[in-house]
């Protein structure tokens, strides 16, 4: 399972989905998992640390040699211990950030006709091609994508990857999944008053790592810096600070910036705890320059229902026009971004409650039972892989 960020849940919630939409699930994972349960639904899990004493031959092998490669682990318990035709399809998601390598094993297992499941798997990131030209040039991805299904929750990853595989018809464009739960205006007055801030406050949300350059914090900073603020503004930071870099807000000009308030929520927040902080804002910031895949922060907004300050830009930007759930600011302009916050600061209750009541709608297209049904009627169409 993915451990990083939004995606550490990620299977479970695309589990769930597929539970929902009457499959039988079974979540294979080769060490303990957290949970096994998501949106009152259990997920059955086959756990291969469980069974290590059993294991014999081969499977013992690897499973001393290669703990640390979790997909090498469950491609091996898949081959030696499933019989083709069992499963009617096989999803993967715990690939590292460089798919284009980790998908290897499944293409070659797949040529030497050892494995024969039919299989998906998601690709999230836009992976370095300088690296492996040769696998361009010789369209080596026709044999580590055989008979897999790529699905990325991207549109324009999406144009990217085929553009740089030279492969036009590759992979499916599926939304990224979320759980709508959206907000009460009575969650919104609790949790400002849990947290001490004004109900006549603007809150602005920057939430999960607080990674400043990646999230364009700092843009966000040079942005209020060269505003004047005529009402409260509340910039609610909740999320992991990174070490290494200095946070924007800590410098004085901007503690001491007249009508701006900073809260550091600096800490892991665990999953009971995340509604709050967005019941408290008014809109969330997942203005991410150039980044052109998915934000779980964007889908997390949007399942929480808040408007969403986002660049126009890559997913985050297709979303958002798509929906009308937010407000945009082009990428790498600074008067632009400073535009949306004047914007998201002089919005009125009437013009709040549109952009809210666009993120319901918007939510409830892209709940995860949609999305895996999406999934399925494009894997389980043809005919199965023998």
């Amino acid at each position: 399972m993915h451990r990083l960020g939004h995606f550490s849940v990620f299977p479970l919630e695309m589990a769930a989905g597929f539970s929902l939409n009457g499959a039988s699930v079974t979540l294979l994972h080769p060490f303990p998992a957290k949970a096994a349960s998501h949106k009152a639904t259990t997920i059955p899990g086959l756990c291969l640390a469980d069974r290590a004493d059993t294991f014999t031959g081969p499977m013992k092998w690897l499973w001393h040699r290669c703990s640390g490669n979790p997909i090498l682990l469950c491609l091996a318990w898949l081959i030696l211990h499933v019989r083709p035709g069992t499963y009617d399809l096989v999803y993967w998601s715990d690939f590292k950030s460089d798919n284009q390598q980790s998908t290897w094993p499944l293409g070659l297992a797949s040529l030497l006709g050892l494995y024969s499941h039919r299989t998906a798997f998601t690709e999230h990131h836009n992976f370095s091609w300088n690296r492996h030209r040769w696998q361009r040039l010789f369209r080596l991805d026709r044999i580590r994508l055989r008979r897999v299904e790529m699905f990325v929750h991207s549109r324009k990853l999406l144009e990217w990857i085929r553009l740089n595989m030279n492969w036009p018809a590759v992979g499916h464009y599926v939304a990224h999944g979320l759980w709508p739960d959206p907000a009460s205006n009575e969650e919104r007055a609790i949790a400002r008053r849990n947290l001490g801030i004004a109900d006549d406050a603007r809150v602005l949300l920057v939430f999960g790592l607080q990674a400043v350059r990646r999230k364009e914090i700092d843009t966000l900073a040079d942005a209020i810096r060269r505003m004047t603020l005529d009402r409260p503004l509340v910039l609610l930071f909740a999320g992991m600070k990174v070490k290494d870099e200095p946070h924007p807000f800590d410098m004085p000009e901007l503690t001491q910036k007249a009508n701006l308030h900073i809260r550091h929520h600096e800490s892991f927040i665990p999953d009971e705890a995340v509604k709050s902080f967005f019941a408290a804002a008014d809109a969330v910031w997942a203005y991410y320059g150039a980044f052109i895949g998915a934000s779980g922060v964007l889908a997390q907004a949007i399942a929480f229902g808040r408007v969403s300050i986002c660049s126009d830009t890559g997913e985050s930007g297709e979303l958002s026009r798509q929906y009308r759930i937010g407000l945009l600011a082009p990428t790498g302009d600074l008067a632009g971004v400073q535009a949306a916050l004047s914007t998201f600061m002089s919005m009125s209750a009437a013009e709040q409650a549109s952009f809210e009541a666009a993120t319901h709608d918007a939510a409830r297209e892209l709940a995860w039972p949609n999305i895996t049904r999406q999934i399925m009627d494009m894997t389980l169409a043809g005919p199965t892989i023998r």
